[in-house]
């Protein structure tokens, strides 16, 4: 074998061993909430923040097999590993020093306060002392929701499972309140019709690549998946 043909080979080989070092496939962990994240209806992951990973990730030199949880349980596997990482809220209190947050916010949720007929609007945490409550079970809101189960504060507060159920505890009068996202709600009033249904925006919360600690080359991950979100959305090819 002659040296150019040594030298050719040498490259492949780099290049080969290259792309087999920066390769990864990451278990993504997601939940029921569409349009962001749901399971279709042949059992597959969909969704816009499914869509947007399998544009990124090949980007940023990784795969994924995305697998569906409850909100609670999906946090739990990001703080211990089990799961290597999520898009969406970085404020669950189970990321806590659990995990590396990517700094490129990739979506936002659009938190509403939904209400019958003439209340006042919930514009801030004090606003909800006193009054009764319906939220998502598993949903940190923001960080709202430690305001909302601390006994001091006076929210009463009950918790539905599902986004129609909530609605439904709003239609027969179980509280006064309900926090809800916009997709998910507007989805389940396709379904519902409530007289008198009227809501204020509270804010709009960012979304981030959230990877566990557990992964050693997690830094490095996020790293890549912020680097290869901005380049895309540079170049046009994603929104």
């Amino acid at each position: 074998m002659n040296g150019r043909k040594i030298a050719s080979t040498l490259a492949l080989l780099f290049l080969f061993l290259s792309a087999d070092v920066h390769a990864i496939t990451l278990k993504l962990g997601y939940i029921e909430f569409p349009p962001f994240t749901y399971t279709d209806d042949k059992g597959k992951p969909a969704g816009i923040l499914i869509e947007l990973a399998q544009k990124v990730y090949p980007e940023a030199g990784c795969d994924f097999v995305a697998v569906s949880y409850p909100v609670r349980r999906l946090a739990s596997y990001i703080g211990s590993g089990d799961l290597d990482i999520w898009m969406g809220l970085k404020t669950l209190p189970e990321f806590e020093g659990k995990s590396y947050i990517g700094k490129s916010v990739i979506a936002e949720l659009v938190l509403r306060a939904y209400t019958r007929g003439k209340k006042p609007p919930i514009l801030s945490q004090a606003d909800l002392s006193g009054k009764s409550l319906i939220v998502m079970r598993g949903y940190s809101y923001g960080g709202w929701i430690t305001f909302i189960e601390d006994p001091k504060n006076n929210v009463n507060h009950i918790k539905a499972n599902k986004h129609d159920a909530a609605f439904n505890m709003l239609l027969a009068g179980r509280a006064d309140y309900l926090l809800d996202y916009k997709e998910p709600s507007e989805a389940a009033l396709q379904k519902i019709r409530i007289p008198d249904l009227s809501y204020n925006q509270i804010s709009a919360l960012p979304c981030y690549f959230v990877v566990t600690k557990k992964l050693p080359e997690g830094q490095d991950i996020v790293n890549r998946l912020d680097k290869a979100y901005e380049k895309m959305k540079k170049q046009g090819k994603i929104k």
